[in-house]
């Protein structure tokens, strides 16, 4: 099983393949379930793979309130377990995505974490504060927001990999142009960006299943400084992750397939209640 990103063509609102147990996968922030591509022929062979795209994402489903805030999100997911039969699952996320996995583990639905790059680690609520500041000085350079006209996708392309990827050239060009295209037809960016609840954060000492935390080496857009200070425990590994962006399965696959099997193996591993 093959599948390529196709910038022309609007990805469905939510992917299915493998089997085995079920392997939940969550994007970043603009992007689609696409940023999984790399990984998924690999673990498909293993594992029943539901890798949605958030609502207000190009091709996700309409968002369910507005404003967006970053719980409905969490609820979206949740519900989407709830319609696959799925009480827990493992669970991966990039970025946002991360955070995610982190509220959905909060909410008793995780039996791992794999949380690659991910945001809600805040160093100080100020941090997201950073963050923010950051996105909306590149936001009307990629044509983010309301009534900004998208940019031209060479320019677009040429932008915002180097934002992702520590090695854009080593990102195939089908997969890049998704990700372009991706980005300039997300809905809910002001909605996300002026939520109040995300400088809050998550608290990593509520995590009560096996979790693996990787941190790229490069990562442009959720630099070292803006997390807390990470500690690991007997449940939470802490790895990094040389030479990759933000979104490194985009040019390093091998490494986060070999992560998101080795925390699900800790999960298999550890006894049961």
């Amino acid at each position: 099983m093959a599948v390529d990103g196709a910038a022309d063509t609007i990805p469905e609102s939510l992917f299915r393949t493998g089997r085995g147990e079920p392997l939940l996968l969550l994007h970043g922030a603009l992007l689609t379930w696409e940023s999984w591509i790399p990984v998924l022929d690999d673990l498909a062979a293993d594992y029943s793979i539901l890798a949605p795209t958030f609502p207000g994402h190009r091709g996700g489903p309409e968002p369910a309130q507005r404003p967006a805030v970053f719980t409905s999100l969490v609820d979206h997911c949740e519900r989407l377990l709830d319609e696959s039969d799925w009480p827990t699952a493992h669970i991966a996320g990039n970025s946002i995505g991360g955070w995610v996995a982190f509220e959905l583990a909060a909410r008793g639905r995780a039996r791992s974490v794999t949380a690659i790059a991910p945001a809600g680690l805040w160093r100080t609520p100020d941090s997201a504060g950073a963050l923010l500041r950051k996105f909306r000085t590149f936001g009307p350079l990629l044509g983010l927001g309301a009534d900004r006209t998208p940019a031209v996708p060479g320019m677009l392309r040429s932008l915002l990999l180097p934002l992702l990827a520590h090695r854009p050239a080593a990102v195939p060009n089908q997969l890049a142009k998704a990700m372009a295209a991706a980005v300039s037809y997300c809905t809910v960016t002001d909605d996300l960006a002026e939520d109040p609840f995300l400088p809050t954060g998550f608290d990593l000492s509520t995590l009560d299943v096996p979790t693996t935390i990787l941190l790229p080496g490069h990562d442009r857009v959720l630099p070292p400084h803006i997390y807390a200070p990470l500690t690991p425990t007997p449940l939470i590994e802490i790895h990094p992750l040389p030479d990759t962006g933000h979104i490194p399965m985009l040019e390093a696959p091998a490494p986060i397939t070999t992560a998101i099997r080795a925390t699900i193996a800790r999960a298999n591993a550890s006894p049961k209640p």
